[in-house]
């Protein structure tokens, strides 16, 4: 089975390590990538490597949430992570990524039953888009 693991990555390189027997190997990673399944050079097993290249690190979160866009429409969409700084990063189902639903500067809200102090409730301003991934920062 394959596990995940958040590799932060500084100048382009990344430090890995197995989560199965602890080896290190310091790679270089292209800076487009995300995400890389690793297999360990000692053991053998696969890793999935979250490549975070943020000064500050990220808490890893998973879950559905509603999206309420102004124009009314309601969302389901992934979130992904949460910055110590107020923003955080989902997914959006492909279909509404297609349609261009949401865009860079729109602002919306959202609603967690899971966790409803996670994000709170107010307004969300959209930062940045890259295919189904959005950036999302509170509105002060």
């Amino acid at each position: 089975m394959n596990k995940t693991s958040n590799i932060r990555v500084v100048n382009n390189r990344m430090q890995f390590r197995c989560a199965s027997c602890g080896a290190k190997r310091n790679l270089p990673v292209l800076p487009s990538i995300r995400i890389k399944n690793m297999r360990c050079h000692k053991c053998g097993a696969t890793t999935r490597c979250l490549l975070n290249r943020r000064i500050t690190t990220r808490q890893l979160h998973s879950g559905k949430v509603i999206m309420f866009t102004t124009e009314g429409k309601e969302i389901a969409v992934n979130l992904h992570d949460v910055s110590m700084n107020g923003g955080f990063g989902i997914d959006l189902p492909i279909r509404a990524s297609r349609a261009r639903t949401v865009k860079i500067g729109d602002v919306v809200s959202f609603n967690c039953k899971w966790n409803p102090r996670l994000l709170g409730s107010g307004c969300f301003k959209v930062i940045n888009s890259n295919g189904q991934r959005l950036g999302i920062k509170k509105v002060l």
